[in-house]
């Protein structure tokens, strides 16, 4: 995987440009985030384990209940255990109670309703839209966040937003097109 460094280093090489590394890391950046918001890439789950009758969980400090995506919940103990998603309901729906799981939000704590009651140790996996790391001239040698397979397109990218800022139209046109084809190769049309 190549580092920030490595990244910039090789746009450098395939557009030339007086730009600062600064200037360019914004862009970088920019970049990035539009990538991880299309791209709809998902953090590590957040985890825990239910305790017998209790519905209240609460979160991490710092957890963003609005980048959640998806609930799961373990309905059996099997040594294969099955999931299912559980349906979010707001606070003031009361026409979805449903007579199976559901969560709702409650300040900084999950509601996990269960019917009957909530089993113990039961796995509920919480998987949430993930942000990039902000690229800073401090952290140039490490990785980004964004998978490898996607760099290709986040270069050509960071080409495009350069040749756009010296109004080189034709290689912003050259890089677009590019970038557009790498795009429907590795994210397909449905992206």
């Amino acid at each position: 995987m190549a580092t920030a460094q490595q990244i910039l280093d090789d746009v450098n090489l395939r557009y030339r440009n007086s730009f600062t590394t600064e200037q360019k890391l914004v862009w970088f950046n920019e970049e990035q985030r539009e990538l991880f918001d299309v791209l709809e890439l998902d953090s590590p789950p957040y985890t825990f384990q239910t305790v017998e009758g209790e519905n209240y969980y609460p979160f991490p400090d710092q957890f963003d209940t609005t980048k959640i995506k998806t609930v799961t919940y373990q309905i059996n103990d099997t040594a294969e255990p099955s999931f299912v998603e559980v349906p979010f309901l707001r606070n003031d729906d009361r026409q979805g109670v449903l007579d199976q799981p559901w969560y709702t939000i409650v300040s900084d704590a999950i509601y996990l309703y269960v019917p009957d009651k909530v089993p113990d140790n039961r796995t509920v996996y919480i998987y949430t839209d993930s942000d990039p790391t902000e690229v800073t001239t401090a952290n140039l040698n490490a990785s980004p966040d964004l998978p490898t397979k996607y760099q290709e397109i986040l270069k050509l990218g960071i080409l495009k937003r350069i040749c756009a800022a010296r109004k080189d139209v034709v290689m912003v046109n050259n890089y677009t097109a590019e970038y557009e084809q790498k795009y429907l190769r590795y994210c397909g049309s449905g992206s």
